[in-house]
């Protein structure tokens, strides 16, 4: 492929993403969706590959997530720009194994997406939006398939048939390898045909109420309306009566009388009540027919931003009920795949999902959202109430069918009976393993040449080493002491710009750069704090303007000292030392990782932070040469964050 024509390449692939999904949802475009991109990267470098991927990811997620610009356009473009490293990790990835062995990229290609796949979607900040897999919800055929192998697998064997076109586009031929990986392909599928379900035991009427209340208005909440609702479900004969997130927006725990009269209406049903918990929780109760809570669960995995002043729940076990036990989960929290396998682990046989998805308006992200639960009620073999405040819900059968829908931006009540089942699928037993075996595979498959790589450069290495560990030492004392303020804080971060400077030798600043990386660091960051200040006084969050501990002066100082001391040691010493070990990708990735490791304890918004940050200023010191002239940016922007808790 000519070197011109590579980047409108990488650009198709990105937009061949977006149609796979909703809102155009042209999922047969995933099997051919990668095929640009593979062909583009072949013979290239890893780090030109990234570029390429890169590109790719962009086109890709800034088409995808066109629903973020409602909180905002420099919310929109970040979250973009962020998403698209894991593209370009693919592709970097692929090159660094594949190399002059093209036959390898037919199992390299699909272990190493489902790896980024993975990688994206698990920690205090994973975001498993626009998985491959995802894109097939409406197929019978590959919906079997996730109930053996998941999204996760779903995902590798859609990049496995991506490989295969593409080697046959670079080659021109059919070679041993591609008919044995297209008998492959026909595994998943020949493996999803035998499984059986179980006999079904029992069915369950189940229903979920659709109030339609617009978000901003939540607290208008009628409450007529939803007892109305109420007593129309249970005519329609539903034992379980599921309601949307916060559809009581206040403690019901706390409001014995409403729930007599949830229970009086509800007429002998279940109800699984969305409602806000005391210190500000994100909550459900379930309530038995006389109106007494079984259960109650808090959401664990709150959305970035959006929930900054709620607190998160710890515990996630099914809910015993008299019908049974009922999984719950909130929101975006049915992203996740590995949760909601847990619950039917742990003995769930019916799952319910509680949303509130009017804050996507009219845009594609409802009904991306709501693709997730189809995913989620295949891969479980488990019936799926999904009630959503204002669209779309669902009852979902066991094996992904939709036995009900309610569109966007209406009112009722969905009522259906579903299938109970009592074995759980391969999925919940085994399958989910491959995710994880797919992430140990791609490191062992790269392990031999960072080992090579360190043997070449023993030197290098140690120093690193010594970057990394060096400074750590007065920090992790300080925490151990708890050395968090006045002068024991003083000690710790003097020690730590000490300790960066013995190791950095003359990587830590640039006269000339800092005149460039002060202000443009200050900057970007003020902009961003300004942007996500307004963003929550749309909403009706004003952050407050703390004052450090120790007054704007004393305590102003020691920020600034820690935000020096901390891009000293990141961007200066560990950057310095990675770049000369394995060049700047390393050197980004590694200073940006070690940011958020120490701040693993932080509220998510601290760590996206960091990870925002860790990109932004590791560009700046490419460019300027210069790390402590971003220390100024790292204290307001540390500052900015800490207000940010205040709302907890």
């Amino acid at each position: 492929m000519r070197e011109a024509v590579r980047p409108a390449a990488a650009a198709a692939s990105g937009l061949l993403f977006v149609l796979a999904f909703p809102a155009a949802d042209l999922g047969w475009l995933a099997w051919i969706a990668l095929v640009p991109l593979l062909v583009a990267i072949d013979g290239q470098s890893p780090s030109q590959a990234f570029r390429l991927g890169y590109l790719a990811g962009a086109v890709f997620f800034g088409g995808l997530l066109e629903w973020v610009r409602l909180f905002g356009l420099p919310a929109s473009a970040l979250l973009t720009l962020l998403l698209a490293i894991f593209p370009g990790a693919f592709a970097a990835g692929v090159r660094l194994l594949v190399r002059d062995r093209r036959p390898a990229a037919l199992w390299i290609v699909p272990v190493t997406w489902v790896a980024v796949e993975v990688v994206r979607s698990v920690g205090p900040v994973g975001f498993p939006w626009g998985l491959l897999g995802l894109s097939q919800y409406r197929s019978a055929s590959m919906l079997a398939v996730a109930s053996v192998v998941g999204a996760f697998g779903l995902s590798g064997f859609i990049a496995l048939a991506n490989i295969v076109l593409a080697t046959v586009v670079v080659t021109k031929r059919l070679t041993a390898g591609v008919v044995a990986a297209l008998a492959v392909l026909l595994v998943p599928l020949a493996a999803a045909t035998q499984v059986r379900p179980t006999e079904v035991q029992l069915q369950r009427i189940v229903a979920a109420i659709q109030p339609n209340v617009p978000p901003l208005r939540k607290n208008e909440h009628d409450a007529l309306g939803l007892m109305r609702q109420t007593m129309e479900a249970r005519k329609q004969g539903a034992e379980i009566i599921v309601y949307p997130e916060t559809a009581i927006p206040t403690d019901l725990g706390s409001m014995a009388y409403l729930r007599q009269m949830i229970a009086t209406r509800a007429g002998g049903a279940t109800v699984v009540a969305g409602t806000f918990l005391s210190g500000q929780r994100n909550g459900v109760l379930v309530l038995d027919p006389a109106g007494e809570i079984v259960g109650r669960y808090v959401k664990r995995r709150l959305v970035p931003f959006g929930e900054a002043g709620v607190q998160p729940g710890r515990s996630g076990r099914p809910v015993q009920t008299a019908l049974g036990l009922i999984g719950i989960a909130v929101c975006y929290e049915s992203a996740f795949t590995f949760p909601i396998r847990n619950l039917v682990a742990d003995g769930a046989s019916i799952i319910t999902i509680l949303t509130n998805d009017g804050w996507f308006g009219t845009s594609s992200g409802p009904a991306q959202h709501a693709a997730h639960s189809v995913l989620r009620a295949a891969e479980t073999g488990r019936p799926l109430v999904r009630a959503a405040n204002t669209g779309v819900s669902m009852i979902i059968r066991p094996d992904g069918a939709v036995a009900g829908a309610l569109p966007l931006g209406t009112e009722g009540v969905l009522v259906a009976a579903v299938p109970v089942h009592a074995a759980p699928t391969p999925y919940v037993i085994w399958g989910w393993l491959l995710g994880p075996l797919c992430v140990a595979v791609w490191a062992a498959a790269v392990s031999p040449q960072i080992l090579r790589a360190i043997e070449r450069r023993t030197a290098a290495a140690v120093k690193l080493i010594a970057a990394v560990a060096v400074p750590a030492i007065p920090v992790i004392a300080g925490r151990w002491l708890g050395l968090e303020d006045g002068m024991g804080a003083w000690l710790v971060w003097l020690a730590t710009l000490g300790a960066a400077v013995l190791v950095g030798r003359g990587a830590l600043t640039n006269r000339r750069g800092m005149l460039i990386s002060a202000p443009v660091s200050l900057a970007v960051t003020l902009v961003l704090v300004v942007a996500m200040r307004s963003g929550y006084a749309r909403y009706g969050y004003q952050i407050p303007l703390l004052a450090p501990a120790g007054g704007w002066l004393g305590g102003g100082a020691l920020l600034v000292t820690a935000g020096i001391a901390t891009e000293a040691w990141l961007r200066g010493a560990v950057f310095a030392a990675a770049e000369s070990l394995g060049g700047w990708p390393l050197a980004a990735v590694l200073s940006t990782i070690l940011g958020v490791v120490l701040h693993l304890d932080a509220p998510q918004e601290l760590i996206l932070w960091y990870i925002l940050t860790g990109v932004l200023f590791s560009g700046l010191r490419l460019w300027t040469r210069d790390a402590a002239g971003l220390g100024p940016a790292r204290a307001l922007g540390d500052a900015a964050f800490a207000a940010l808790g205040s709302l907890r």
